[in-house]
């Protein structure tokens, strides 16, 4: 049985260009290269939407899938689930990560950016990437350059599927209960990090940046996603709860409402210290899951560039970082980081996308693509590679 759901190609690439875009901004910000303020302010936060619409469709697919697996094979085949992922995730992210955890401080270090050098260093990240704990690393122990800061969100999803085919086999006849239990454990965690400084001699930067690294602080996204996953599972019970929620002006309100708020046009700037905005986007791109799958759907995203950006999107996310470093590196040396309308917020942005679509590309049909076929030897439900 084959599962494919359309326009989620699409949207996967929308959320690796979001972040995208934003560390293109974020790197022009840092080498204080003159940049329209109105960039800096829409692009500022779509990092981390981008990321938090990763998790939302995570837990769309996954659940959906091993919902789907525990109804054709009557249980969930935790080997090949594991076997699954690692086939997906592992390759890539331990090919790029030892290659640039090892090489990038001495590179640095030659195009004169500062670098630490220094192999005991080098060998704590090494360390912390082979154990998928890049954003324990980040939470916990002082900074230091080099750590593969991009991969952090990859610890996490690998986190997240180490004990979810464990959670929703326990939860089979209980999914509600667990989808509000991630919804508490989520909101008990950010209201912590306001209530505790209060008691505590603690500051709230501290216990924010601790918990937005770590896998509490993503439950809702995650359970979110699981919800509309649960939902569409089992649409003939709720299939007159999906014709109302998905008439075509409910879909276009929520979709521009999803934008106004990704590039904060809406913002709440309480709620996005604290990311209790996190259940905004829960919710906002939770809808664009079930929205973007159903038969009336206002989306219609099926198209081959956009489904090629998609399958690739993984290591778009993954190698963009080093691309828009050494291009903008490259420009500035050509150019220099004077005021440059063309040059700076035209030229760089789609030269920077550009490049790294072509990068990704090149990764997923001569590297990622070995690894893919055999995954689908493991499949219990047939996906698109």
């Amino acid at each position: 049985m084959k599962v494919y759901f359309k326009n989620l190609d699409a949207i996967r690439f929308i959320a690796a260009l979001l972040v995208m875009l934003h560390h293109i901004q974020f790197f022009k910000r840092i080498d204080k290269v003159d940049s329209w303020p109105v960039l800096n302010y829409i692009l500022e936060d779509g990092g981390r939407a981008g990321v938090n619409l990763f998790f939302v469709l995570s837990g769309f697919l996954i659940s959906y899938l091993l919902l789907k697996e525990q109804q054709v094979t009557g249980t969930i085949n935790f080997r090949n689930f594991y076997i699954r992922r690692i086939l997906r995730i592992w390759p890539l992210y331990l090919a790029y990560g030892v290659l640039l955890t090892l090489a990038s401080p001495f590179v640095f270090h030659m195009l004169g950016m500062p670098a630490n050098t220094d192999m005991a260093t080098i060998l704590t990240n090494l360390l912390f990437l082979l154990l998928f704990a890049v954003n324990i690393q980040l939470a916990f122990f002082p900074y230091n350059r080099g750590i593969l800061e991009i991969t952090w969100s990859v610890c996490i999803e690998e986190q997240f599927y180490l004990v979810w085919p464990l959670l929703l086999k326990v939860f089979r006849n209980r999914l509600k209960v667990l989808f509000f239990l991630m919804l508490g454990t989520g909101f008990l965690c950010k209201t912590l990090c306001l209530v505790l400084p209060m008691v505590l001699p603690v500051k709230p930067e501290q216990l924010l940046s601790v918990n937005y690294l770590l896998l509490f602080d993503k439950l809702e996204l995650f359970g979110m996603g699981m919800f509309a996953a649960y939902i569409l599972f089992n649409r003939e019970q709720y299939e007159g709860f999906l014709q109302r929620i998905l008439q075509p002006w409910i879909q276009v309100l929520v979709l521009l409402l999803a934008i106004l708020v990704v590039f904060q046009i809406i913002h709440i700037p309480a709620l996005t210290r604290y990311c209790y905005d996190h259940f905004i986007h829960a919710v906002l791109f939770g809808y664009i899951m079930l929205m973007a799958v159903a038969e009336n759907s206002i989306l219609h995203l099926e198209y081959p560039i956009l489904k090629t950006l998609g399958k690739i999107s993984y290591g778009l996310y993954l190698l963009h970082q080093p691309v828009a470093q050494l291009l903008l590196i490259l420009i500035m040396k050509m150019h220099g980081p004077e005021k440059a309308v063309w040059l700076y917020e035209i030229c760089y942005p789609i030269l920077c996308v550009t490049l790294t679509c072509g990068v990704a590309y090149v990764s997923y049909e001569l590297y990622e693509k070995r690894f893919l076929k055999v995954k689908t030897k493991f499949a219990s439900v047939e996906t698109r590679m």
